[in-house]
């Protein structure tokens, strides 16, 4: 087979819900497709400072982070599409009004809102989940250079909530990862325009590219690549896309997925 491109997002797909393991079959598929010569991606809405060194260590060719907003090949970085700081300031004091829980996201930290009261333990879940510490958004507010590139936010239905979810939705896509989790990324980036970006950058043509994800999050790109696999665990919604529905992580869905499409030979 000619060298394929292929994409992963990384919660629900390669890493399992909740505990956060990678299968071995897992780590075994990815060897195997980069030892067909495929070149390997991990496609996230992290951002590159959030990606867990469990992931990068197992020697992907790439990286799409921040929803299609900084691309990397190799140690190169590619793009970089930055707001600016009096921006961030203005989203950053705006959400603060509306006392929700919130964190930022920028290339090289996560940060918190410690003026919010913290009352059901968002700070510490997120703080887990990312395995960063985190810093204070007032270093961005206070600031004149630092910058966030996303944020992501819970807003439960309440009226005022609804207002602010309008307010965020005039700049960005404010993406429904359920439970009340909205991902607020720049309008005019996605997954799919990262890998847009790519394929021009390594001229090769969208039917070059395999696609693996699970949530609201990839549809994007799974919409936007002919070769799409959903994983067993992914949102019925999510299954209804793709061009194939793999068995669930822990199924060694990404094994059998490769092999079903010839990218590995056992």
């Amino acid at each position: 087979m000619e060298q394929k491109l292929l994409f992963f997002d990384i919660d629900g797909t390669l890493i399992t819900e909740g505990t956060g393991k990678i299968p071995e079959s897992t780590r075994k598929a990815i060897k195997m497709a980069r030892e067909e010569g495929h070149l390997l991606f991990i496609n996230t809405g992290r951002t590159r400072t959030s990606l867990p060194e469990k992931i990068t260590s197992l020697g992907f060719d790439g990286y799409v982070c921040g929803c299609g907003t900084n691309i990397f090949l190799g140690n190169k970085e590619l793009l970089s599409v930055k707001l600016s700081n009096e921006f961030c300031t203005q989203i950053a004091e705006t959400v603060r009004k509306y006392k929700v829980p919130v964190f930022y996201e920028a290339s090289d930290a996560i940060y918190f809102d410690h003026q919010v009261p913290d009352e059901e333990g968002w700070i510490k879940r997120a703080q887990d989940a990312f395995e960063l510490q985190g810093r204070d958004i007032e270093e961005v507010i206070q600031g004149s250079e630092k910058v966030f590139d996303k944020l992501l936010v819970i807003l439960k239905p309440e009226r005022k909530n609804q207002e602010l979810k309008e307010y965020l939705s005039r700049y960005f896509l404010c993406i429904d990862r359920g439970y009340n989790m909205y991902e607020v990324v720049q309008r005019d980036y996605s997954k799919a325009t990262g890998i847009r970006f790519l394929c021009q950058h390594l001229r090769k043509g969208i039917e070059d590219c395999y696609v693996f994800g699970d949530s609201e999050n990839d549809r994007s790109m799974l919409e936007a690549v002919p070769n799409s696999i959903a994983m067993g665990n992914s949102q019925e919604s999510i299954k209804e896309c793709c061009s194939y529905v793999t068995k669930y992580i822990e199924e060694d869905g990404i094994y059998e997925a490769m092999k079903h499409f010839g990218l590995i030979k056992e």
